[in-house]
């Protein structure tokens, strides 16, 4: 795995598909071709050019990552306001769906009348443009799984290496989303159309409720929730070692961060050793919001990420998506 190539970049997409992006990409992808649907709307085009705009966005976006050698990582404030918003829009998109709030399609971001007015077959662009857009964005979405293969395609130094890895990735992705968008084209003329809608607005409003609570545990608001992570509320304390009178809390960044929780001295200086083997999915990206920490860790290796000495409480962190936290207890 540490060789990567086109199969990996492939298979790394399957993967990605079926777990953690699909909170994101795949929320979107089912809300957008379900509200198609409810609309009466066969409208294959419109889901064929999200795609091709998804795939055509990475191949090129890839491209400019492995040229130019600077990687498209967003910023914590820029990361929560874009997973907010990217949340709030699918809980209204799956309201909608469930049709059982009247006043949750009013809710639903339109251009204003007067500026609609003023563009001719302003419908018919629509229908064009923003699926197109929508796949292009998809390359700038909190995905633990992109953004690992972003950071692999920066290493490269080349546009075409760059960009066939990110395509590749794009092209692992295609086959789920593919059957979330083109699964629904036509249910409307279902007898049981009412039941598939509201089964998929449930579905929607739990991936925007999902995207919204990490998107809180970004900026440190860590709400009552169930974990992302296998290794739920799990507390280690031999995880901790003193080297030259540094205090070194070992974490192993794969799934999650094990230990999740870890319990340590307070008032020593400290550091945080996360160490990866090959590592594709979100724990690559570690967001420390008390610190102003945000960082890449290598794919293979071990990074020290010094914290400094820290008071009796609670010292939390997370990766990019805000999905795998963990806490350091200090005592």
């Amino acid at each position: 795995m540490s060789d990567i190539n086109y199969i990996t970049s492939f298979t790394v997409g399957l993967i990605a598909s079926i777990s953690s992006c699909m909170a994101v990409v795949g929320g979107i992808v089912l809300s957008m071709s379900a509200n198609y649907s409810k609309n009466g709307e066969n409208n294959f085009k419109s889901q064929l050019l999200f795609h091709i705009g998804r795939l055509v966005s990475f191949f090129l976006l890839g491209g400019v990552v492995g040229l130019l050698g600077a990687s498209f990582q967003l910023s914590a404030t820029a990361n929560f306001i874009l997973t907010f918003v990217v949340a709030i829009v699918m809980i209204i998109l799956g309201l909608n769906l469930l049709d059982i709030f009247p006043w949750a399609s009013k809710l639903q971001i339109t251009l204003p009348s007067s500026f609609k007015n003023k563009i001719q077959n302003f419908k018919y662009l629509n229908h064009n443009l923003a699926p197109v857009l929508i796949g292009i964005a998809t390359f700038f979405l909190p995905c633990g799984f992109t953004q690992s293969m972003q950071i692999y395609t920066l290493s490269t130094g080349s546009f075409w290496t760059g960009a066939f890895t990110m395509l590749s990735f794009a092209l692992g992705t295609l086959p789920v989303l593919a059957i979330l968008s083109f699964g629904s084209l036509g249910i409307h003329k279902k007898a049981w159309s009412g039941i598939f809608l509201k089964t998929a607005g449930i579905v929607v409003i739990f991936f925007g409720l999902f995207n919204l609570m990490n998107s809180l545990a970004i900026i440190d608001i860590k709400l009552p929730t169930f974990s992302y992570s296998r290794n739920i509320q799990t507390v280690i304390t031999n995880n901790v070692s003193q080297e030259e009178g540094v205090q070194i809390i070992n974490l192993t960044a794969s799934g999650g961060y094990s230990p999740e929780r870890s319990v340590a001295k307070a008032n020593v200086p400290t550091v945080i050793r996360f160490n990866t083997s090959n590592t594709f999915d979100c724990s690559l990206s570690v967001r420390i919001p008390s610190k102003n920490i945000n960082q890449f860790l290598p794919q293979i290796g071990i990074t020290d990420i010094n914290i400094g000495t820290q008071s009796v409480g609670l010292f939390r962190g997370s990766c990019g998506m805000g999905m795998y936290p963990f806490e350091v207890d200090f005592k």
